[in-house]
């Protein structure tokens, strides 16, 4: 078992200020928890980057990407090159396919 490397690209990274200042001005403390929460499961792809179940979305399936569930929020991920890139991490009810397929341009 190797250990992968694990990248938020910027779109990601943007991902996770909002979800963390959206929960922040009402609670600080969830948001805490909720970005460890993040961060833990993003982690665990460094060693089990094929974890994730494969997005089968029709429209996306053509870029093989793969989810990782984080209550309420879902990472969306590829495995490149012994490289795991976090492309968005978007909340469930989020119109994921058109904000992936904006990311994909």
């Amino acid at each position: 078992m190797g250990i992968y490397n694990v990248d938020l690209l910027p779109a990601a990274d943007s991902d996770l200020d909002e979800i963390f200042d959206y929960i922040m001005a009402e609670n600080p403390q969830a948001a805490d928890r909720m970005l460890e929460s993040i961060m833990q499961s993003l982690q665990r792809l460094e060693s089990y980057p094929q974890s994730g179940a494969p997005l089968l979305e029709r429209s996306l399936r053509k870029y093989n990407f793969r989810t990782t569930v984080i209550d309420p929020y879902i990472a969306f991920y590829r495995f490149i090159d012994n490289k795991v890139l976090i492309y968005r991490i978007l909340h469930g009810a989020r119109n994921y396919s058109r904000l992936l397929k904006n990311t994909m341009k």
